[in-house]
């Protein structure tokens, strides 16, 4: 019976924080929308890029691997958060985005500004495919309440934690904006679910 309630509470859980897993999707591309033509393009090819390698040739476990133990390893002094550190914090993308403020900051990036974004849009891709690939594997479990909560909560946080980085490197994202947007548009879907759920 208590296991029961708890596959009913994580199903709750995951349908309730469903709008932020939209809306969260839906900020982050009005920001990279603003981006110029050639910047937009390579963010669209690193992303294909990535799910047609995955899917036809190489999947990239071993990559995404080793980058899990790096984070591991250096959250090893916060005991709470090492389980789920690797999952929340996208390691290669991170470096990409670091990689593009050094070269940035060294007046060299207009040649190397759409292959930052290729591999960004690339790494980024990766992380939450396998990402959604390990937790669904280790939830046995019917019905896999798990995953679903576990994966919709890793989602939002991981793309709200880009989109903080992306808007102190990349110019012309705004973490603002970004937020804004996604607080209107989960707060509009909770309106209009409310209201057909309480409707006369």
């Amino acid at each position: 019976m208590k296991d029961a309630f708890f596959v009913v509470l994580k199903f709750l859980f995951a349908v309730l924080i469903l709008p932020l897993v939209i809306a969260s999707t839906f900020a982050f591309q009005n920001e990279l929308v603003k981006f110029e033509p050639a910047l937009r393009d390579a963010l669209s090819w690193g992303m294909f890029s990535y799910i047609i390698l995955k899917f036809f040739v190489y999947d990239f476990g071993v990559v995404y691997t080793f980058g899990q133990r790096l984070v591991t390893a250096a959250f090893q002094f916060l005991k709470p958060l090492v389980n789920a550190a690797p999952y929340v914090f996208p390691v290669y993308s991170m470096i990409v985005l670091a990689a593009y403020a050094v070269v940035s900051w060294m007046g060299n990036l207009d040649a190397w500004r759409t292959v930052f974004l290729f591999l960004f849009a690339f790494t980024f891709s990766m992380h939450i495919i396998l990402t959604a690939q390990d937790l669904y594997n280790k939830d046995s479990s019917a019905g896999k309440p798990t995953y679903f909560f576990g994966m919709s909560l890793v989602y939002i946080l991981d793309v709200f934690l880009m989109a903080l980085l992306a808007s102190l490197v990349l110019p012309g994202f705004s973490f603002p904006t970004f937020f804004n947007d996604l607080t209107g548009a989960s707060g509009n879907i909770y309106k209009v679910v409310i209201g057909q759920l309480f409707k006369a």
